[in-house]
């Protein structure tokens, strides 16, 4: 593969990394979606999902990629694999086809590819700010008084759709709308769909979620 092409799909992991910090457990507002309906009583749900939420103390799930671009014919297909802590930290580790690691601890974040490591600290950037703070809401469940994000939340048989529409100016020049697809049984996220404002989507879908598993601190760790 050539390298303009190989820079490209690691400059779209880091987009889709943040966009997971954003949404792994996040939702917003769009038509009512097909084969869904709005969920009637928002109370209730929101209880149930601030309840779940703080009974998982640590998250891992295995996670398979496709990136749907206009500009190239072929599907970018990609896995790998999702780490969460209690109380902020965050690993997105990329597998396959290319190496790229994303950790987020606190006020830090890693960045590393086959090549080079960087480190940012995240409360210089609004943008990663934004992050820290729905990853915190959504984990106590606060997630809904979100200034940053309008909500809306949606239902099938099966699963929840969370669909999320950025009101940020930041947000919004990434992206177009964000899809968080939640099993019903367990309110563990199953697909994340992000459609960017050009068209290009991508499919990121999570498999084998274990909650509450033993994680070592090394997984975690800003070097």
């Amino acid at each position: 593969m050539p390298a303009s092409i190989k820079c490209l799909i690691l400059r779209l992991m880091f987009k889709v990394c943040c966009t997971l910090l954003l949404s792994f457990f996040v939702f917003t507002v769009n038509a009512q979606p097909k084969g869904f309906q709005a969920v009637k009583n928002v109370a209730p749900f929101q209880a149930s999902l601030s309840q779940a939420n703080a009974a998982k103390q640590t998250i891992a799930s295995d996670f398979s990629q496709v990136k749907n671009l206009s500009l190239l014919a072929d599907k970018i297909k990609s896995k790998g694999k999702f780490y969460f802590k209690r109380e902020d930290k965050v690993r997105i580790e990329y597998t396959s086809p290319y190496s790229y690691l994303l950790v987020m601890n606190g006020g830090q974040l890693m960045v590393k590819d086959e090549q080079k490591s960087n480190k940012i600290n995240t409360r210089n950037s609004k943008t990663m700010q934004s992050v820290n703070r729905v990853m915190i809401d959504c984990m106590r469940g606060t997630v809904f008084q979100n200034p940053d994000f309008k909500v809306a939340s949606y239902e099938n048989g099966q699963s929840y759709l969370l669909s999320l529409a950025p009101v940020t100016d930041a947000m919004k020049k990434m992206f177009k709308q964000i899809d968080v697809y939640m099993d019903k049984k367990n309110f563990d996220v199953s697909r994340l769909t992000m459609t960017e404002n050009g068209g290009d989507f991508t499919d990121m879908d999570f498999s084998n979620t274990q909650h509450n598993t033993a994680l070592n601190e090394s997984l975690f760790k800003v070097k």
